[in-house]
């Protein structure tokens, strides 16, 4: 196991302690994501999102195990990547094609889940693991039942329709945000269930006031790209009741994330929040919601 991904299953005695205090999970979703995030909102709480699930740089993308110790080290929200198959089924992958993470081949879109499903996973270092490629619906089933929340990146070959329909038939509607990168694909995810939470692009002049001609304020988050903001750009989402959500994920040696960690003391990471950002996807997403703390289970537990 590498180091860093030892690092954060070993110390989830502290995280565990606060799901004992008051997060347990709740098999039923619960209160509406909106008001959960409100509550992130108006208490000037953050909350950490795992970059295509992993805890860390170190671990696999999209697999269960990543899923597992970001969960059990204390961060809700996993980012995860959907994708279909040529036969219709939806799973988690980030690229195109199934070469970098997978012990597979060619377009994952060219193959049936028959095909795929006995595929490994590898780690970033090469490492295959004994998982397979996860399904959106097992994962979702899993989430519900561990008290996770998610946030789906949609890709291309994948229908808007046919994800709402896994979320609604998993029971995750209020435990689920919606990655939309334009105000065509939010409105197409609003028109299917206006009851999604939906992330949508607000980093350029002009996108906050299209945005709110098209979807209510207590539907949406704003993205703000994956630079510092500027105060008056958060102030401007938070006043309109919309969460900023920022990434400090991105090419290594270039992201934020590892100018944060580099020097041993992240706390930028909580800079950021009382800035006015409430969600931060990350790379690091372990380092981060220590930076942060634990306070956001006052709005994210059951009955909270």
């Amino acid at each position: 196991m590498p180091r860093r991904l030892s690092l954060a299953v070993s110390s989830l005695a502290i995280p565990l302690s606060l799901l004992a205090a008051g997060c347990s999970p709740s098999a039923s979703g619960g209160e509406h994501l909106g008001a959960r995030l409100d509550c992130l909102r108006e208490r000037n709480l953050g909350v950490v999102s795992a970059h295509r699930g992993q805890p860390d740089p170190s671990a696999p993308e999209n697999a269960m195990s990543s899923f597992e110790a970001s969960l059990a080290a204390g961060v809700p929200f996993l980012e995860i990547d959907v994708a279909t198959t040529r036969d219709g089924v939806l799973v988690l992958m980030h690229d195109d094609t199934l070469d970098r993470t997978t012990t597979g081949t060619g377009p994952l879109d060219g193959r049936t889940w028959d095909e795929i499903r006995g595929l490994k996973i590898e780690r970033p270092d090469g490492t295959v693991l004994d998982e397979g490629i996860p399904r959106l619906d097992q994962v979702l089933a899993w989430g519900r039942e561990a008290g996770a929340f998610f946030e789906l990146d949609v890709k291309k070959t994948t229908r808007w329709g046919d994800v709402v329909d896994t979320v609604r038939d998993a029971g995750m509607r209020d435990r689920v945000l919606v990655v939309t990168y334009s105000m065509a694909d939010a409105s197409t995810v609003h028109r299917l269930d206006s009851r999604l939470m939906i992330s949508v692009s607000l980093d350029r002049p002009g996108d906050l006031r299209r945005a709110r001609r098209r979807l209510p304020a207590d539907r949406m988050l704003g993205w703000v790209g994956t630079s510092r903001p500027g105060r008056r750009e958060l102030e401007a989402l938070r006043e309109a009741g919309i969460e900023p959500i920022l990434g400090t994920l991105g090419r290594p040696g270039d992201r934020l994330d590892d100018r944060f960690v580099a020097d041993g003391d992240p706390s930028e990471y909580a800079d950021l929040v009382k800035r006015g950002v409430v969600m931060i996807a990350s790379d690091r997403a372990v380092e981060a919601q220590r930076a942060i703390g634990f306070g956001y289970r006052a709005c994210l537990a059951p009955g909270s």
